[in-house]
């Protein structure tokens, strides 16, 4: 069973919105004690404070509690959430900026950005996974941190067991997708690819088959970047009959347009940074009081919810079905067996297997074959180091032309990132 639960990254404006979705499951998850471990004990100590009070207030007899160091993180936990950031918004802001000046997207996860993210995830993550091994051996290790896929795939290489990868943009991608058509309800699907670089299939809608209609328009609502991604996922969506793009694609089909409208506007981590203040000001404020609220967090309303679910399932012997990042193992035919993909899974306290594997639209083999190189090749590289891995990795990126612009992005990388980047020292 699990009674204690480790959030790494617990100070960020996310763990509040995650403790909401484990407060709204008390008898289902039979948690005991959640830890919340950062580099900003501060934070973790605020956030503490307020899931204490979010837990008496829905009657809870949940134990929120902030530690100070990673030893006492793990000590003796039954599972962990890894939601780190390493490098802060002052590096993610370097992931967004520098691919630009090379003509290409800059963005956390897809591109040079995703693979610099990796260069600071993958050695933070490999270090408290060793920790986790001494200390809490048996402890479930669920990733959060991207690029989910890659960190995941870095973990597993490295020999660590109990790995799952976590992302909830099938979620999101549907919801968005119900909103522009005007209908909801609970979706049924297959989908099959690489984290951020998935096509779903075989959609149903309260059990009924969904095609989405011709000329879907983007839901109202959304920022300028989600709404060019759901319109060039619609016209993918309408040149491949059957098949959903998940949202991230549009950025490998049209990366000219990702980098015109990044130039038109400050950058990701800017707006965040300028927004994070207020979060913490009601983070404070509801603290203090006997009965908080929490109006406010970063990440969806649902933020949390796949990972409640997951917690749930890895205590049940009935498997629920979930999608996961977790190594293909044949799954598909289509990727090695030990790469990580991202499928619908069966999971229970067993652990994961594939489920609905779904089918894929022919014309995106190529770019999954080349995304399968990358993943593996960052992966080492992030593990290894070394310049002509870093190298080589990067050149892999479907967005960088080639090798020559791998190596001027890595020279530039050096400077931008500093002491950011331990791999590029």
């Amino acid at each position: 069973m699990i009674r204690t639960f480790t959030i790494l990254g617990g100070g960020s404006a996310y763990a509040p919105g995650l403790l909401q979705a484990l407060l709204r499951h008390p008898g289902a998850l039979g948690l005991e004690t959640v830890r919340l471990y950062d580099l900003d004990p501060a934070r973790a100590r605020l956030i503490a404070r307020l899931g204490a009070g979010l837990a008496r207030a829905a009657g809870s007899a949940l134990r929120v509690e902030a530690v100070e160091t990673l030893e006492d993180a793990l000590r003796g936990t039954d599972a962990i959430l890894n939601s780190t950031r390493p490098g802060g918004l002052e590096a993610r802001r370097v992931d967004e900026t520098l691919p630009l000046d090379f003509g290409i997207p800059g963005q956390e996860t897809v591109g040079p950005g995703g693979f610099f993210y990796a260069l600071r995830s993958v050695p933070e993550a490999l270090r408290a996974a060793a920790l986790r091994d001494r200390l809490a051996p048996g402890a479930w290790w669920l990733n959060y941190t991207n690029p989910s896929n890659i960190v995941s795939q870095a973990l597993l290489d490295q020999g660590h067991t109990k790995v799952l990868g976590l992302c909830d943009q099938s979620a999101e991608d549907l919801h968005a997708l119900g909103a522009a058509a005007g209908q909801a309800g609970d979706w049924t699907f297959a989908c099959c690819g690489l984290n951020h670089a998935t096509w779903y299939s075989d959609l149903a809608l309260e059990g009924r088959p969904w095609t989405p209609p011709a000329g879907l328009a983007a839901p109202a609502g959304l920022d300028a970047e989600h709404r060019l991604r759901f319109e060039l996922s619609a016209a993918m969506a309408a040149e491949t009959p059957g098949f959903w793009p998940n949202s991230y694609l549009p950025y490998y089909r049209h990366p000219e347009a990702f980098v015109a409208l990044a130039r038109q506007a400050p950058p990701r981590s800017e707006v965040i940074l300028r927004a994070l203040p207020d979060y913490y000001a009601h983070f404070e404020a509801e603290a203090a009081k006997e009965r908080p609220e929490l109006r406010k967090h970063r990440g969806a309303s649902g933020f949390g919810d796949l990972a409640v679910a997951v917690l749930e399932a890895l205590q049940r012997e009935r498997p629920a079905s979930l999608v996961l990042n977790l190594p293909d193992g044949g799954a598909t035919g289509r990727f090695t067996p030990d790469t990580v993909v991202e499928l619908p899974a069966r999971l229970n306290r067993r652990g994961a297997e594939a489920a609905a594997v779904g089918s894929l639209p022919p014309a995106a083999t190529e770019l999954l074959e080349r995304l399968e190189a990358y993943q593996r090749l960052t992966a080492q590289a992030a593990r290894l180091g070394g310049g002509a891995r870093l190298e080589a990795a990067l050149a892999a990126n479907p967005l960088v032309p080639d090798a020559a612009t791998a190596r001027a992005m890595l020279r530039e990388a050096r400077g931008r990132y500093g002491a950011l980047v331990e791999a590029l020292a």
